[in-house]
């Protein structure tokens, strides 16, 4: 199979994976940086940031961070904690919701050590430079007391450009950020490694969720009628928990638009733009 086949059939298989799928992880950005790479978002204080890989960012200039929905955010370096891994700040107010949560796996090290036994499959997430999330399916071969190492199911070159800082998953769940990636080999730096690394940055109180709501709303009355099966959400973003589920041809009255972002208010949540068409 032609290289572009396969990546085009990845895309497809990670929309299908992430709408069957209830990812327990934080909010996946494109990081631009001196590389073009990925990170996840955690907030602390009220303030929003986003974990990285030192080498994506360089030397910190003109960083910016890409939501899935095409949204971008200025940026700047924060601090760096050695082992590749450094965490920004990020310019998200009325702009990207920020803080998803950051899970707590437990017992990691025995769930690694039966996947890399048993040669398990897992999955790599990455935000795309024109919107959306692609996986790539990978197997479990290698691991130790900081880093995991999984190979590409299908190795193409175009699958791992800016991959570094995605989100590595195994059975829906995080377990690692992707470093490094040569010869369809990818070294994985442990999701409880990571977590005890930026632990004592991130251990100050307030709040550990900066919702959208805050987003300007600007009104719009009307009647949007959906084209594909989507979702009414809580807050304008995919990750937010979903409301209800609309089928082809439901109607639902829109009581605005959210600025800047590509999703209609409802009175029960909100709805994406993309998947409906206006009365």
């Amino acid at each position: 199979m032609a290289p572009m086949c396969k990546v085009v059939l990845w895309m497809i298989s990670g929309y299908f994976f992430l709408t069957t799928v209830l990812i327990a992880s934080a909010a996946p950005v494109l990081v631009q940086g001196e590389e073009v790479g990925q990170g996840v978002l955690r907030v602390r204080s009220g303030e929003c940031f986003a974990i990285v890989p030192e080498h994506v960012i360089g030397f910190g200039l003109g960083l910016s961070v890409m939501s899935t929905g095409r949204v971008w955010a200025s940026a700047s370096l924060e601090s760096t904690f050695g082992d590749d891994i450094a965490v920004i700040r990020v310019a998200s107010q009325d702009k990207i919701t920020c803080g998803m949560g950051w899970p707590v796996i437990d017992n990691l090290n025995a769930t690694l050590a039966e996947a890399v036994a048993s040669n398990r499959q897992g999955t790599i997430l990455r935000v795309r430079e024109t919107g959306g999330i692609v996986s790539y399916p990978v197997r479990f071969t290698g691991m130790d007391d900081r880093y995991v190492e999984v190979r590409a199911i299908d190795p193409v070159d175009e699958a791992f450009k800016g991959v570094s800082g995605s989100q590595l998953l195994l059975d829906g769940s995080p377990v690692g950020m992707v470093l490094t990636t040569g010869d369809g080999s990818v070294n994985a730096y442990r999701h409880d490694a990571l977590s005890h690394l930026v632990a004592r940055f991130f251990q100050t109180s307030g709040p550990t969720q900066l919702p959208p709501s805050s987003l300007p709303v600007e009104p719009h009355d009307g009647l949007a009628i959906v084209t594909e099966r989507t979702a009414i959400r809580e807050e304008p973003s995919q990750w937010s928990e979903v409301v209800r589920w609309l089928s082809v041809g439901q109607s639902v009255e829109v009581t605005g638009k959210v600025a800047g972002l590509p999703w209609w208010q409802t009175r029960e949540g909100y709805l994406r733009v993309r998947s409906t068409t206006m009365r």
